[in-house]
């Protein structure tokens, strides 16, 4: 004890009360107080309802298409979730997305839960984002679902200045909401070059195990580029089963341009918008079966980050003379009719 001088007994008494200290300010950085917690949460919503008439048997039906809340944040600085709930899917109830993400660094994620499948492109699918009332054709048939049970890992890093984002996952291979046993799981990889504002262009694969031994492959790319007035964007899709050895390919084609309206009451712009899409069976040694032309225009009620839309479209089919298409045909009696759509799209 000689050798212990006052001054150690100091150091050692700082020391001591400091390490508290510091333990707090690591616990306050990774669990906020709820006030905080309270400021990072996000609420989001969008309703979707559309009066459909049919150019050909003159029928006309009003649909509530989408009716989506939910909510996401951040809980501290390396955890956060979303939660997203459809009330009114064509008449079902549907829990959407479902998941956490841990945040090791700032540019490397992980999403485990329910969660879109990182392949299809949510800017045609999602409701609050789509360039027209009805999804692109490789939007709605191709895929069993756009969403399923999993983990996904994102990494993000730059080449040359250029932002690149890679995406893995692996899913259970089940429906929404259905956390099914699978001894082969589904996976799905997209590595995406740019961003949403300019240029943006993805390559991506997707293996799909799913119930009733249903087994498919699927292989895509698209590009997209955008500015303050101008969008375009092609993809084309590829889906090769193998339980019944029959390979189906889809591709479309569309653009719109914005025009403010700054002297107009209650709309702030104006945006015309056009689609070619078209898809069928065989096509490397045939032509599409089924082809279709939309326009469109598109009024701005609000701004984003909101986008709220009233529009207008036509889409025009162009089938094959004789042609039974199932994905098309069984999904709705007068899907295949050419059909005037008006909608309303409210996000808030």
């Amino acid at each position: 004890m000689s050798n212990i001088t006052p001054y150690t007994i100091n150091l050692l008494v700082m020391v001591c009360l400091s390490v508290p200290a510091f333990s707090q300010m690591d616990r306050d950085s990774l669990y906020p107080a709820p006030s905080e917690i309270a400021k990072s949460i996000i609420f989001e919503g969008v309703i979707k309802t559309k009066v459909e008439t049919s150019t050909e048997s003159g029928v006309m039906r009003f649909n509530v298409r989408n009716s989506r809340i939910g909510v996401r944040g951040d809980i501290g600085q390396y955890l956060g979730y979303r939660v997203q709930v459809e009330l009114s899917n064509e008449g079902t109830f549907a829990p959407l997305d479902l998941h956490g993400t841990l945040k090791p660094t700032d540019n490397f994620s992980f999403l485990f839960g329910q969660q879109h499948i990182p392949f299809e492109n949510q800017y045609i699918i999602t409701p609050a984002e789509m360039m027209f009332a009805n999804r692109a054709f490789v939007g709605k048939y191709f895929t069993p679902g756009t969403r399923d049970i999993g983990a996904v890992a994102q990494y993000r890093f730059h080449v040359g200045g250029f932002p690149m984002e890679g995406q893995a996952g692996i899913f259970n291979g089940g429906a929404i909401n259905d956390p099914q046993w699978s001894k082969y799981p589904s996976f799905a990889c997209r590595l995406v070059a740019g961003s949403m504002d300019g240029f943006r262009s993805t390559v991506k694969i997707y293996r799909f195990h799913g119930q009733e031994e249903l087994d498919l492959f699927f292989w895509g790319a698209d590009v997209h580029y955008a500015n303050n007035a101008l969008r375009v964007e092609a993809e084309v899709m590829h889906r090769h089963s193998n339980t019944t050895q029959s390979d189906l390919l889809g591709t479309y084609i569309q653009g719109a341009y914005t025009l403010g309206l700054p002297q107009a009451r209650m709309f702030h712009s104006l945006t015309p918008a056009v689609r070619l899409d078209a898809m069928g069976y065989d096509v490397w040694n045939s032509s599409f079966d089924v082809k279709r032309i939309t326009v469109g225009v598109n009024l701005g009620l609000t701004f984003i980050p909101y986008d709220s839309v009233f529009r207008i479209d036509y889409e025009h089919h162009f089938m094959k003379k004789g042609i039974v298409f199932p994905d098309f045909d069984n999904r709705d009696l007068h899907v295949a009719d050419n059909k005037v759509t008006v909608e309303l799209v409210v996000r808030f």
